[in-house]
């Protein structure tokens, strides 16, 4: 009787304890989601001083400076979160015994590994980003196989299938390496446990879920749902506000975006410089869109002049050098045609901007080029009747059959937002064998064709155009298009 007794108080002790704990934890996240970093490094060294065996404390502690590191790349930063994770990792493995049936320590060891795998990866040590990914996958499966409903560790293993599922197949045998094979659908629907259950996890999860909905589902609205509490819930986070502003300009919902995006460049926080850089590229793309090519020269140059990877920076070349060839100077613009071949050859939109750069330098846009891309700028604002009107005029000039078959492109992609969907299909089905048309129209008019017969009810015929779609090979914008059969054809999926 009296050991029973002790026994019960000391498990109430224990679980008030852990409660504490949670409840300490949880603060200190929220601060760190609202990048307020002196009162979340403050929550978390309390944890390690009230138990500096705990994990969980340096784990979490680690985070802000990743986050640095991964925005600045300052080696400082490195070291320090490098440093804390490293402690955590060993005081998780010191409290691990072949007895241990508490979850939380794989947990902690798993994320603590993953976050390792990102850094290395920032810093170019791919063989130990490499080591890292698989501890990460060995921990957190341990985590899953002592409960099966610890939905934290359910982020980490969502995050990894979901990746590795998208890997070029050049590098698949080093990712087999892993133990992870990849499995897309698998990877959402762990991640989306981990939003909707988690408790440690959650916020990572909904955030990494918005990204995947709108880059790889074309699901905007399912990105909003997890984007748009992210962003009220967290006011002072500038990569939720940026990444809003992201989404808002795909749903070509400029203004909006916009205003969002001067908050960013406003902002007195010095420490992610990187998210301010790219503020800076989607204004210029914005008023791109909007024919203010003055106000779109000015953000273009300063993204251009940020100390930053060169991620995108020749599609910002390109588009600078248009900006002064619409305002009449053609000798800088031909400077910034030279700098488009500047960007990552990784990225769809840079290898894009080299060969258009190439182009332009050899024979610079004549003006109805200009004109397709004026009305190019009419589609990503939305304006789809004007663009038709616009497409109709040119159409009815003189024109090279290049060019016409760019205003049949564009033609059948307004169309379909303007609801007529079955001269949309009608004239992406003629763009598929259009000789003059460049390869990458040519595989884009298949998914518009196939988009374009969903909406008018044919399952068979979308089956059908995405098939030819996905038979293209080697062309522009490849990467955007296989996410687009991909978000199509998972409509049709049981």
């Amino acid at each position: 009787m009296i050991f029973g007794i002790l026994f019960a108080l000391s498990f109430s002790f224990f679980v008030s304890a852990q409660s504490n704990l949670d409840k300490k934890i949880t603060k200190g996240l929220n601060y760190l989601y609202n990048f307020r970093f002196d009162k979340s490094q403050k929550i978390f060294n309390e944890i390690i001083d009230a138990d500096s065996t705990n994990p969980a404390g340096y784990h979490f502690q680690s985070v802000a400076f990743l986050w640095y590191y991964l925005d600045n790349k300052d080696e400082s930063h490195l070291d320090s979160f490098l440093s804390y994770s490293e402690t955590a990792i060993n005081k998780s493995e010191d409290i691990i015994t072949t007895e241990t049936e508490d979850p939380f320590p794989f947990y902690i060891l798993g994320s603590t590994y993953s976050y390792r795998a990102l850094a290395f990866a920032r810093a170019e040590e791919y063989l130990n980003a490499l080591w890292a990914t698989k501890e990460s996958y060995t921990y957190l499966n341990k985590a899953v196989a002592l409960d099966s409903s610890y939905a934290d560790a359910y982020f980490g293993l969502g995050l990894f299938n979901f990746a590795v599922s998208q890997t070029p197949s050049v590098w698949k045998w080093a990712l087999n390496l892993t133990g992870i094979s990849g499995d897309r659908n698998k990877g959402m629907d762990y991640l989306t446990l981990a939003a909707d259950k988690g408790k440690y996890s959650s916020v990572d999860a909904q955030f990494y879920l918005s990204q995947l909905k709108a880059e790889f589902l074309s699901d905007y609205t399912g990105a909003h749902y997890y984007l748009d509490k992210l962003v009220k819930t967290y006011p002072g986070n500038l990569l939720f506000k940026s990444t809003d502003a992201s989404l808002l300009i795909k749903e070509k919902k400029l203004k909006k975006a916009e205003k969002l995006l001067f908050g960013i460049t406003a902002s007195k926080d010095s420490s992610f410089k990187q998210i301010k850089t790219y503020a800076n590229l989607f204004l210029g793309d914005i008023f791109f869109a909007i024919d203010n090519f003055d106000s779109a020269k000015t953000f273009y140059q300063r993204f251009l002049d940020s100390p930053t990877d060169n991620h995108f920076k020749g599609m910002a070349a390109l588009k600078l050098g248009l900006c002064y060839q619409f305002t009449n100077f053609s000798e800088k613009a031909t400077k910034y045609y030279l700098l488009a071949g500047e960007g990552n050859m990784d990225l769809d939109e840079d290898i894009y901007a080299m060969d258009i750069g190439e182009r332009y330098l050899e024979n610079p846009p004549d003006s109805s080029e200009l004109k397709l891309i004026l009305i190019k700028n009419l589609l990503d604002a939305g304006s789809y009747k004007e663009a038709m009107d616009s497409l109709e005029s040119l159409s009815s000039n003189s024109v090279s059959d290049t060019i016409q078959a760019f205003i049949s492109y564009y033609r059948s992609d307004a169309k379909y937002y303007l609801g007529e969907f079955q001269e949309s299909r009608e004239v992406a089905v003629s763009l598929i064998e259009n000789e003059f048309a460049e390869e990458w129209v040519r595989a884009f008019a298949c998914f518009y064709a196939a988009r374009a017969s969903k909406e008018l009810g044919s399952i068979l015929d979308t089956q059908l155009f995405l098939g030819y779609a996905n038979d293209f090979n080697d062309f522009h914008f490849q990467n955007k298009l296989r996410n687009l059969i991909y978000s199509l054809s998972s409509q049709f999926q049981p």
